[in-house]
């Protein structure tokens, strides 16, 4: 990545950046950072691998359309006489365009984090964000999440303070040892200085222990538990810029009431009530599920459909999610990356719940729809790509 940039005259060296990594809820985070800084007036560019496609590159708050960024991608592939894999083509291509735009920070989530990620290559960082360290992506870390804790301590660089909201005695000893030894400062945040107040299917309140940007009561869209430590993460971040950077209190108020996460515990409709969520991992789905259990009970049926890439933890995963619905429903796609629904099979015969195999998940979701009562709950866990389809082909009103 760093040679790439280098042919192309180190586009990156053109904007201060934010790099945001960890096991869940990057994202979430890039997103809060986002949103915080549009509101307050500033240009901000966004590079996020872990959203879907067409969301990955944005300005502003805005997807940055393929049309758009098809000159930045032409050079790249010009210059591109070292070996790059087309995730990494596309932030070279964000990167230039970035710096033509001016943009005055941006906010790179990590693809899959650790020493190799790309953004590491970013040489104006000021903050390096870790959200937590959970066991995720076995086929590259193995099983447990130590292994993903060594990784991701490695993000620490020379100058910039690693802010974590990482709570694991061992993985805070793991972060301390490599900020100190690569000349970084360790920051650790509480998660439970935000507080949920209350939820609700329209939007969710949260409080403050401390409040030190003083914002008061603030509201989100509907948002997972698991939101809490993202909100502090963020907001951790925000408290160390605050200096520089003029950052309202009823500014950062206002853009995170309009905050978009796609399949993040995004509600799409009401009757019956639809979700699609990203949960990957047990973590993630135990987040959930609990989640679920906070909001008001809709009072009918819970059906899940559910899919998930090769190389998670998918029986944890199950373990975790099926017992919580009525009935589940496996289901795939194209992607060679998922694995095949009939592979699912053993999961759900296993935990003893009901379940039909539909592999096709916008038959899954209509067939769910056929079916469902006013007061039902289908949820639809997936890869955020997946869930961007399912979204688009959706035609009822939330």
């Amino acid at each position: 990545m760093r040679a790439l940039l280098g042919r192309l005259g180190n586009p990156e060296e053109g904007f201060p950046s934010i790099h945001v990594t960890g096991s869940l809820g990057k994202g979430s985070v890039v997103s809060f950072l986002e949103a915080a800084f549009a509101a307050c007036g500033y240009k901000v560019g966004v590079f996020s691998p872990s959203s879907a496609p067409q969301e990955m590159v944005r300005l502003s708050a805005e997807p940055v359309s393929p049309n758009v960024l098809e000159p930045y991608l032409s050079l790249v592939e010009k210059s591109c006489e070292v070996q790059a894999r087309p995730v990494e083509r596309l932030a070279a291509a964000a990167f230039l365009f970035f710096a033509e735009e001016e943009v005055e920070i941006a906010v790179v989530g990590a693809e899959v984090g650790g020493r190799n990620d790309l953004a590491n290559c970013l040489s104006h960082r000021l903050l390096t964000l870790v959200t937590c360290v959970e066991e995720d992506r076995v086929d590259l870390f193995g099983r447990g999440w130590a292994r993903a804790s060594w990784e991701e301590a490695h993000t620490a660089s020379a100058g910039v303070p690693l802010l974590t909201v990482e709570r694991k005695v061992e993985a805070l000893a793991a972060f301390a040892e490599a900020t100190k030894r690569a000349g970084g400062a360790l920051v650790i945040l509480d998660p439970d200085e935000v507080q949920g107040r209350e939820f609700s299917w329209d939007r969710v309140s949260w409080g403050l222990r401390e409040d030190p940007l003083g914002l008061g009561e603030f509201s989100t869209p509907p948002l997972g538990l698991y939101q809490q430590a993202n909100l502090a993460l963020a907001l951790g971040a925000l408290c160390e810029l605050v200096g520089g950077w003029e950052l309202g209190p009823d500014a950062i108020k206002r853009g995170w009431i309009n905050v978009k996460l796609p399949g993040r515990f995004e509600v799409i409709s009401r009757r019956p009530y639809v979700v699609l969520d990203a949960a990957r991992n047990p973590a993630a789905a135990a987040s959930l599920v609990r989640t679920i259990e906070a909001m008001p009970d809709p009072g009918g049926r819970r059906t899940l459909i559910f899919a998930i890439h090769r190389g998670q933890p998918v029986r944890s995963t199950a373990e975790v999610l099926f017992p919580a619905f009525d009935e589940v429903i496996l289901c795939s796609g194209a992607d060679e990356e998922l694995l095949p629904a009939q592979a699912l099979l053993p999961q759900a015969r296993r935990l003893g719940v009901g379940h039909r195999v539909v592999p096709d998940p916008h038959v899954a979701m209509a067939k769910a729809l056929d079916v469902a009562a006013p007061k039902d709950l289908i949820v639809m866990v997936a890869p955020k790509g997946l869930l961007a389809e399912v979204r688009r082909g959706f035609e009822r009103p939330a």
